[in-house]
């Protein structure tokens, strides 16, 4: 090394921990690269050790070594290590990590594997010092895999043990799960969402009892086969996966773990089915509302109240912050609609659109009609032309018969798209006339629709779902051609900004709700 050229180094020592018995130690790596600086007159200004895996260079130490080097720019010169899988252990994250140091003046170096890289050919070494730590990662990895496909084999639970559980040694020293302090607990859990209860509930219920868990987690661990005893191996390549006995003591039986399974595969299979499952007329916004406070979907369902009259609410059944009385909600929608209906000027212009998109408009068809003629007259002529050029002799009757016919196409095609059927124009037009009045009519045609037609109308208003808070609704957007319709009343600028009228407004946000009560009968 040219001492006179690199004066300023950082040290690095790191190993991971199943190195610590391969005589990696920390101390020995500092120690050689302490005597290698002493015999070069480097001068040591940082020092930095690792404990962490090098597969990538997310680790703690190395990212406070970059943020003091970024800080203190010019002031090391050389990253000094004893070999190349000390920097690192995947050829692209070193490759990557050596171009950012090289644009901060830094030079890593390896002090067991030194390289010049001035020449050429050292890059392919260090290409190859970098790639077989990786290699030798993946191999090692690939016998992690099989050790642990061949415990699974053997009934044992080769992952950290789920809840309830703790791993453990038997007699052989070799692992195994053996119950803890939350058995119990999850024995509980089984048994209640086997007997109907709700994960929420269950999931409350463990809270209250001292366990701590998520509602996902909950459903990951009913659905685990651990819990009656047995260990799932997973497929892999042309073996298919399995279920062993395993070791472990199970903590329900089998009968109990299968009714689970049945009551979650039931729950997924209602949850895939589109829209809501059950239409009730006095809640037409069910499954089309969202939480104003947590943002899921709005269930609704009834209740009795005092003097045994029935009374109908949307709820949130996951934050249960949010309760709305149906009745108001439903005539808020209905108020909102009254405002969305087109007007007959925006009518007209609608109508107007439509038809000259689809040529019905009078000068449309007037213009057709006239290059229809235009294009058959010198078809005609066309034919004309050959005729005389047969008589002539300039052609014969093969080629006068090919071009003949190839001019008949021409003309029967051009008259087939061009003309206009008038019963058939008559029929759009009564569309266009059908779409339009129910535009013009869209709250009253609401409000006279059934359950479902109420549900399919707003899907077609309102793309995304709407937030109601109790004073105003909001949505991300509103149908695109709903949306420019009502430009020429509400105002261009309005609508730019998402302010349709006072009572809806384009915007996902719902400002929280204070604490006066919303709707109460």
């Amino acid at each position: 090394m040219n001492t006179t050229i690199i004066r300023r180094a950082a040290i690095m020592s790191r190993v991971s921990s199943d190195e610590q018995a391969k005589g990696y130690s920390l101390n020995v790596q500092e120690e050689s690269l302490i005597k290698h600086c002493e015999k070069n007159g480097v001068e040591i200004v940082y020092t930095f050790k690792e404990d962490h895996s090098a597969k990538t260079f997310e680790r703690p130490a190395f990212k406070q070594f970059l943020a003091h080097i970024k800080k203190n720019r010019g002031t090391i010169d050389i990253l000094l290590f004893t070999s190349w899988d000390r920097f690192s252990r995947n050829i692209t994250e070193s490759l990557l990590m050596i171009r950012k140091l090289h644009s901060m003046g830094i030079v890593p170096h390896a002090i067991e594997q030194p390289l010049d890289m001035s020449v050429p050919e050292n890059k392919m070494m260090l290409a190859m010092y970098l790639t077989l730590p990786e290699i030798d990662n993946d191999r090692r990895s690939i016998k992690v895999r099989g050790g642990m496909r061949a415990a699974a084999k053997a009934g044992r639970y080769p992952n950290s043990a789920p809840v309830g559980y703790r791993n453990a040694r038997d007699e052989n020293n070799k692992p195994v799960i053996i119950p803890d302090e939350n058995a119990e607990l999850m024995r509980f859990a089984f048994h209640a969402f086997s007997n109907g209860m709700r994960q929420s509930d269950i999931k409350d219920a463990l809270r209250k009892k001292g366990l701590k868990i998520i509602a996902s987690n909950l459903s990951k661990q009913l659905r685990n086969p651990v819990y009656m005893g047995k260990i799932r191996v997973k497929a892999e390549g042309s073996e298919p996966e399995i279920l062993v006995d395993g070791l472990h003591e199970p903590l329900v039986t089998q009968h109990t773990f299968d009714r689970v399974q049945e009551l979650l595969e039931k729950g997924c299979t209602l949850r895939n089915r589109p829209g809501v499952t059950k239409r009730r007329d006095e809640l037409p916004l069910r499954g089309i509302l969202s939480c104003p406070e947590c943002g899921e979907n709005m269930t609704g369902s009834s209740s009795r109240g005092k003097l045994g009259g029935i009374y109908h609410y949307y709820h949130c059944n996951r934050c249960r912050k949010s309760r709305f009385r149906a009745e108001a909600a439903n005539s808020f929608i209905e108020n909102i609609l009254d405002e969305l209906k087109f007007s007959p000027k925006v009518s007209a212009i609608f109508e107007s659109i439509v038809r000259e998109k689809l040529n019905l408009s009078k000068m449309n068809m007037a213009n057709r009609n006239v290059t229809n003629l235009t294009n058959q007259r010198t078809l005609n002529d066309r034919v004309k032309k050959l005729q005389d050029m047969l008589l002539d002799g300039k052609i014969s009757g093969e080629d006068y018969a090919q071009m003949r016919s190839r001019l008949n196409n021409e003309l029967k095609e051009m008259t087939s798209q061009n003309s206009v059927n008038p019963k058939e124009s008559q029929e759009i037009g009564n569309s266009i006339k059908k779409c339009i009045h129910v535009l013009e009519n869209l709250p009253q045609l609401y409000r006279d629709a059934d359950t479902e037609k109420k549900q399919r109308l707003l899907g077609s208003i309102f793309p995304e779902k709407i937030t109601f808070d109790g004073k105003k609704c909001r949505t991300p957007r509103l149908n695109s051609v709903l949306l420019l319709s009502l430009a020429p009343d509400k105002g261009f600028r309005k609508i730019k900004r998402g302010q349709l009228n006072q009572k809806l407004e384009l915007s996902s946000k719902v400002a929280r709700r204070g604490i006066e009560p919303l709707f109460t009968e």
